[in-house]
């Protein structure tokens, strides 16, 4: 019985850093990755249909939700970075701000862009 009692403090302050570890890992994967299309895209591009793009209306509602970052990772070439700096012209106009969009080169498929979108801090890593 008195051991029991001595134990007591111990088991407390173990599942407190069980908790600590569970929130912390919860938070931690912030990152969502929005892919779209290059059949998407291909729809004309007036005010009322980009933010009606299920991946551009989600990311851009991700990101408002917290510090974030936006990488838009787009198709190597020449049409990839134009498609992506129009993209990111879109989104400011929705209310991103510069400062938080960053383009990069090398996705994995050639018809689609993927908007990343997570904390500044993990981003940047």
């Amino acid at each position: 019985m008195k051991m029991r009692k001595n134990f007591q403090p111990l088991i407390s302050k173990l599942l407190l850093v069980g908790l600590l570890c569970l929130s912390t890992q919860a938070s931690a994967n912030s990152v969502r990755i929005f892919t779209l299309s290059a059949d998407q895209w291909a729809r004309p591009r007036i005010g009322a249909v980009i933010p009606e793009m299920a991946a551009v209306r989600s990311a851009v509602s991700y990101w408002g939700k917290g510090t974030r970052l936006m990488i838009v990772r787009y198709p190597g070439e020449d049409s990839g970075e134009l498609w992506a700096a129009e993209l990111r012209d879109w989104l400011i106009s929705l209310g991103v701000p510069s400062d938080y969009i960053r383009l990069l080169a090398g996705s994995q498929a050639a018809d689609e862009i993927n908007i990343v979108v997570g904390n500044r801090d993990e981003m940047e890593q």
